[in-house]
């Protein structure tokens, strides 16, 4: 009995690593970075006033009191699914962008 549950023992490591397939931390923040910073260069008023960008929040923060919220797309997933984050998207901003 032994003998036929050793393949089974050995194989579940590798199961085990194949289910952890979402993005390290810091490739989820680079990612969310660039599309921050994209949104920064398309809008001239955001640019130069920038303040700070706030990857805990999603936020930019821009001219004197002004602030970009960004958010997590919305992506329908199957039950279980393991895998990197949904992109993040702009969803609004309390000042005029330009």
């Amino acid at each position: 009995m032994l003998r036929s549950l050793l393949p089974a023992v050995l194989a579940l490591p590798l199961a085990a690593t194949a289910a952890l397939a979402a993005l390290p931390p810091w490739h989820q923040n680079a990612k969310d970075l660039d599309v921050m910073v994209a949104f920064i260069k398309a809008h001239q008023r955001v640019a130069g006033s920038l303040r700070s960008i706030d990857l805990q929040t999603y936020s930019v923060r821009f001219d004197k009191n002004c602030v970009a919220h960004f958010m997590r797309q919305e992506v329908k997933r199957p039950p279980g699914w393991v895998g990197p984050q949904a992109p993040l998207v702009f969803h609004h901003a309390n000042c005029a962008l330009d």
